[in-house]
């Protein structure tokens, strides 16, 4: 039955007369008619009462007959005080105040409580979800009346019904009181779809209840149905002893019988069970049971890294895998772990915007951990719905929510305040692309750095706030030594070193000279030794990993005899393994490069494939005006940096002017339709400057890390602040006339043509269907622009998209697309059912589409690690194909063109790693690409010969720290093949085997008609009317079957059955709820030793399997705690100490060396140097120093610690320094001298100031 069928009046009310003479009956006119045709119901009317409940039921025992989904918006009343809680986020308010309209359900009139148990039937099998509505104020967001009109916002009452290919729009009084439901009272006005009308008010309607439900709509904010409310309806529906419309007409349907509660309920064996697994987790092995449970199989190098990251919890580590090796699986595993075993309450993760969606949609759809998404400081937070998969948008304050996803734009935005002052204590933060975070003038080797903003937070904020901070970064290698070394001083697991750069690279200048077989000297051997030592106290769990899995039986008796006997190794190759894990970076870092999977490939270690990519440029020539507008668009940006320069206040508009036309450069290269639109927001923008009434979105006088955090419309109104009007009315002719030549561009550009001829290519012949592509653009306009064209050329080929907007799928021979969440845009193309997919940067994370040999990269970023990742959505693990192939698409002549093309062929054989080309190892940085992009005269131009020549530095360096730190990837296999076949030995309290043994052997589950189904890529349970979950789902423990999808055609729910699922959570609940206990502990997550059942302790599945006597109802399940220590967090006194040493003795030093009257920095340290070179040539090489430290004990309390000896000296302290130690005090005092102006540079100057940065760091 269709809509379309149906005769309509255009109204219906109570007081109406039908033909035949009787009075209207909206239930049996309308609603029943309407809602046995449709398939989805929107409703926006009401408050949140038990009688506005009932009336909004109406209807109801039809609906479900087409399976019918609905989603309600209702208000709720609140004074003033109450209101304003809710909007900062107090849910234990709202639940109050919606739990008192639900008490005493029998006392209720009974059409109210047929319709509310009606209604709370449909929230309890998924049929219906329900969000509330709070109303504020558009103008000032204050909470408000829902009936309040003064800011020209009206409150309506209406509803959507739809059957799939039409709707009806509803509007009307929908009253809702108890007298009025009592005489099923109503006046409502029908507009169906196919009529003008509706066609005209639907479309409209469908945006406004989009807005609301998603909590964007300005007049009115909405949250979910908080869980104890949603409890208290699963309860009246499971105690209804049946189910009844308002005027008691019964819903004949065995789909709507309400079991009786005593009819079938689980034994004591099923419940047992249940209650084992919900408290798995806080059993010895739980946070291996919360790695185990997950929907993902990680791989070898991602279990170690959480393995360590849980084993040394609380320390702070560097995650520093290339790009698509998975540094977010890692991260994801270890906060899996802590937070289901309970010894992590709270978790943060950092990331600059652009990632922060791709986090929350990670930690959710690979974890189940339900972080919230702030990219805003005002109140609201977005988080992904766990029924619906659904981005919703809800109130609260920062860092009010245990499990937060917070861009670092927000850290380093100076608008706002500083945010982390109100941060509280973290269990763990984690900082991604950590790299930013950095000093300005790296060369520049000052004694005190000038850092970011971002560098400064970390510094200041986070490392103190957090029990546990992990900087992820795929760069290490590409940094500048020193900014790694910045990196590292926020490791306490470096020991001595940790706050000195200068030490350091005493132990790389060591390293390297050994890589080279070069011999080392008696002193160096003595400070290498003292390292060690160091090394083995500070990070016992590295040296565990490292002398038993990494070195062998030479390794380990060369390394004994160095450390024990003095003796120096007589082959340094059996030690350099050690060498290069426990060196100041390595002891901190967790770094892998894909020849490890290479390694695991040829070792058969992976039971997937792992292509080979082909990398193709595609270069599109300019012609004719195409050519035009490139030159033009370069002329009006040389124009526009000069006209900006010769008004600059002090140079601070630099930044900006530089970033918006390097913004215009991409999205020329991206496409004309997405540099067409930025050019005509931008005309619009300048008009309302002239005008007088733009409101200017944004500072021009940002640093570089706040502009990346800009969206594309604040980055379209830069640089508009403080014009003339004449300057502003040149720029306007001259954005007009770029536009106007714009015009004469054919209808077809080159480039999507190329597009065309390379997808005609893969056509399946006598279709429209195409070989599966996938396509990258940066920007969502060249998205839209290619996506329209698509389909009007393609009309039978499944077309998706996926931006940060959403997803969405244009199905063969349908007009409008269909919106679909990122799970099912994934299911849907690896099972082959969509052919092109269009994504930009959105996607580039954690979207496995490797059922594509072929990706397009219809733009190129000028950040080679983007590129990178957005390959590695094809070239991953599970690859259908043996050989992928990559297009990259650049203009003639463009700076893409030049880095991407030629100068790969430069670096051919540096970028490769197993035969195939790493972009990630491409050496040129994002500022490379926009120097060069210039136009001829702008400041900072430079050519081609300048561009390679930083790259070949960019290389060399590179190499040298790849050298230095990077484990060789046949050693890794290695090591976790033991760590692994270890792990094995160890026993777990349950594994995904037993969820599903419990699950598919349930008598309970099995007696209410469950019933296992098998597909191609494994089994599942059909769950059936278990109370609180929904119709029509099925649980899995197959991570293929999970991966893969259920058949296109079946439109039931496949759940993954692990931990944080809401249909396991409520299966697990359910099954539990009898036992005491059982929900506090897990609420509370109590570590425990053990379960007591049948007065046998059980800590293992097996146990459980093997315990007997436990089928009695009677039988109590009792629980066994133990005691959890919670480690402090890691102490950095040994570091601070070590560094408070050598700054006090090089103050020491200079009061001894340097001349007492200013002088240049040569002459100054020319006496240094002296005394230097006489102290090597010396018989021992030694010389005592004295100097005072501003906490004398303590430091003496360290000696045997410090990688050189003190000892006490009447009131100070003396070190024997050997020459590395004076390298290192000439080396500290150099960039104090640098530090200061000329008449300063005196003795007793820079002994003061190097005593006081003593004293900082106490």
């Amino acid at each position: 039955m269709a809509l379309r069928d149906y005769s309509w009046e255009p109204s219906y009310a109570t007081s109406d007369l039908r033909d035949d003479g009787v009075t209207v009956d909206i239930l049996h006119d309308f609603y029943i008619p309407a809602l046995m045709r449709a398939t989805h119901y929107d409703r926006v009317a009401g408050y949140f009462t038990s009688s506005s409940l009932a009336a909004a039921s109406q209807g109801f025992s039809r609906f479900v007959e087409q399976d019918g989904k609905a989603r309600f918006v209702v208000g709720m009343q609140l004074n003033s005080d109450d209101a304003e809680a809710i909007l900062q986020g107090d849910q234990e308010r709202a639940s109050q105040v919606m739990l008192a309209e639900l008490e005493s359900v029998q006392a209720w009139p009974e059409a109210t409580r047929h319709g509310v148990e009606l209604l709370a039937w449909m929230v309890a099998n998924g049929h219906l979800s329900i969000r509330v509505g709070l109303r504020v104020h558009t103008k000032n967001g204050t909470p408000q009346p829902l009936e309040f009109s003064q800011d020209g916002y009206l409150h309506e009452k209406w509803a959507i019904l739809g059957d799939g290919q039409d709707e009806i729009f509803i509007a009307g009084s929908l009253n809702e009181s108890m007298t009025a439901l009592a005489i099923n009272a109503e006046n409502i006005m029908v507009h169906p779809s196919w009529e003008p009308w509706g066609q005209a008010v639907i479309p409209k309607k469908r945006r406004n209840f989009e807005a609301l439900w998603s909590g964007k709509h300005p007049a009115i904010k909405t949250f979910s149905l908080p869980e104890a409310v949603k409890a208290k309806l699963v309860n009246i529906a499971h105690h209804a002893r049946g189910l009844y419309e308002i005027d008691g007409t019964r819903c004949q349907s065995s789909k709507h019988e309400v079991r009786e509660q005593d009819d079938i309920k689980p034994n004591m064996v099923d419940r047992a069970r249940f209650a084992f697994i919900r408290l798995a987790p806080l059993l010895p092995g739980g946070e291996q049971v919360a790695i185990e449970t997950t929907p993902i199989e990680p791989w070898p190098h991602q279990r170690f890294v959480a393995n360590r990251l849980l084993e040394t919890y609380p320390c702070n580590h560097l995650l520093c895998d290339e790009v698509g090796l998975g540094k977010t699986i890692e991260a994801g595993l270890a906060f899996r772990a802590l937070w289901l075993s309970g010894r992590a309450t709270s978790i943060r993760v950092f990331a600059p915007a652009s990632l922060t969606q791709q986090w929350l949609m990670e930690m959710a759809d690979k974890f189940y951990l339900p972080f919230v998404r702030r990219t805003t400081r005002r109140g609201s937070f977005e988080k992904i719905d766990q029924i619906s998969g659904e981005l919703m948008v809800s109130e609260g304050q920062m860092f009010d929510a245990p499990l937060e996803v917070i861009s670092t734009g927000l850290l380093i935005n100076r608008r706002g305040g500083r945010i982390l002052a109100s941060m509280p204590d973290t269990d763990l933060v984690l900082v991604d692309e950590a790299h930013k975070a950095r000093r300005q003038s790296p060369d520049n080797r000052a004694i005190t750095p000038r850092f970011n903003k971002l560098y400064q937070e970390l510094e200041s904020s986070l490392y103190a706030k957090s029990r546990t901070l992990l900087l992820a970064t795929a760069t290490p290698m590409q940094l500048n030594r020193v900014e790694a070394f910045d990196l590292l001083k926020l490791m306490p697991s470096a020991g001595a070193v940790q706050f000195s750069e200068d030490l350091s690279e005493i132990f790389y200048q060591i390293r390297e000279r050994l890589l080279n077989n070069e011999s080392i000297s008696d002193h160096e051997c003595e400070w290498l030794r003292r390292y060690l030592f160091n090394v083995k106290a500070a990070s016992p769990a590295q040296w565990q990993f490292v002398y038993y899995h990494v070195l062998d039986m030479f390794g380990q008796m060369e390394l004994d005899n160095f450390m024990e006997q003095w003796m120096v190794p007589m082959n340094w190759n059996h030690v350099q393994p050690a060498l290069s894990l426990l060196a100041p970076l390595g002891r901190s870092m967790l770094r892998h490069t894909r020849s490890l999977l290479r390694t695991y490939q040829r070792e058969g270690l992976l039971n997937a494939n792992l292509a080979w990519r082909e990398v193709d440029p595609i270069i599109i020539p300019l012609h004719h005006v195409e050519r035009e507008v490139y030159d033009q668009l370069q002329d009006y940006c040389t124009e526009l940096a000069s006209h900006i320069a010769a008004n600059m206040e002090d140079g601070k508009q630099r930044a900006a002017i530089g970033f918006y036309l390097s913004f215009l450069r991409l999205r020329y290269a991206s496409s004309f339709h997405a540099l067409r639109c930025s050019l005509e927001r931008r005309l619009d923008k300048i008009q309302l400057t002239l005008e007088h009434h733009a409101h200017q979105l944004v500072n021009d006088n940002l640093e570089r890390d706040e502009l990346d955090e800009l969206g594309d419309d604040e980055v379209e109104s830069l640089v508009l602040k403080h014009r003339t009007e004449s300057d502003l009315t040149w720029e306007q002719g001259a954005v007009a006339e770029l536009l106007a030549t714009m015009a004469k561009l054919p209808h077809t550009p080159l480039k999507m043509a190329t597009l065309l001829e390379h997808i005609d290519k893969r056509r399946v012949p006598g279709s429209d269907r195409v070989r599966q592509v996938v396509l990258f653009t940066r920007y969502a306009d060249t998205l839209d622009f290619i996506h329209r064209d698509l389909c009007r050329r393609l009309p039978n080929c499944p077309i998706g998209t996926f931006s940060g907007a959403g997803g969405t799928l244009r199905h063969a021979g349908e007009t409008r697309p269909e919106s679909l969440d990122r799970t099912t845009i994934k299911q849907r193309f690896v099972a082959g059912n969509i052919d092109i997919l269009l994504c930009t940067d959105a996607a580039a994370e954690g979207l496995n589409l490797q059922s594509a040999d072929l990706l397009i990269n219809f733009d190129l970023p000028w950040n080679p690690m983007m590129l990178e990742q957005r390959i590695g959505r094809i070239d991953r693990i599970g690859q259908h194909h043996e050989h992928i192939r990559v297009f990259n698409y650049l203009y003639q002549g463009s700076v893409e063109e030049v880095v991407y093309s030629r100068l790969v062929e430069r670096f051919q054989e540096a970028l490769t790693v197993s035969g195939e080309l790493q972009f990630s190892l491409l050496p040129i940085q994002p500022e490379d690409f926009e120097d060069y992009a210039k136009s001829d005269g702008e400041e900072g131009k430079i050519n081609e010969e300048e561009l390679i020549r930083r790259a070949h530095q960019h290389a060399k360096r590179i190499k040298e720290r790849q050298q230095l730190t990077e484990f060789k990837a046949e050693a890794q296999k290695d090591a976790y093949e033991l760590l692994e076949a270890e792990r094995r030995l160890q026993p777990l309290p349950i594994n995904l085997d037993a969820i599903w043994q419990a699950i598919s052997k349930s008598q309970y589950l099995k007696a209410l008609g469950g019933k296992i189904e098998s597909f191609p890529q494994g089994d599942a349970f059909t769950v059936v009317d278990v109370p609180g979950v929904p119709k029509d789902v099925l649980l899995t423990t197959s991570r293929q079957l999970f991966e893969h999808g259920l058949p296109q055609n079946d439109y039931r729910h496949l759940h993954f059955a692990t931990y944080g699922d809401p249909v396991f959570e409520q299966l697990l609940a359910y099954m539990a709820m009898p036992f005491e206990g059982v929900k506090e502990a897990w609420e509370n997550r109590q570590a425990l030793s053990g379960l007591m059942i049948a007065n046998r302790k059980v800590a293992a599945w097996e146990e459980l399997l093997n315990a007997e006597g436990i089928e009695h109802e009677e039988e109590i399940l009792t629980l066994v705690p133990r005691n959890r220590v919670k480690k402090p967090p890691q102490s950095d006194q040994l570091g601070r100490h070590q560094r408070v040493m050598l700054d006090s003795a090089a103050a020491s030093l200079a009061a001894q060396k340097l001349r007492p009257n200013a002088d240049t920095i040569a002459n100054q340290i020319s006496e240094i140097t002296r005394f230097t070179q006489d102290v090597r040539q010396r018989h021992g090489k030694r010389v005592y120093l004295h100097f005072d430290s501003p906490d004398r004990n303590t430091m003496l309390a360290l000696a045997d610690k410090l990688l050189w000896p003190v000892a006490r000296r009447d009131l100070g302290i003396k070190v024997d320094a050997d020459p590395l130690m004076l390298d290192a005090l000439q080396e500290i005092i150099h960039r104090q001298l640098g530090d200061m102006k000329k008449h300063n540079r005196t003795s007793d100057e820079v002994t003061r100031r190097l005593k006081e940065r003593a004293e900082s760091y106490l």
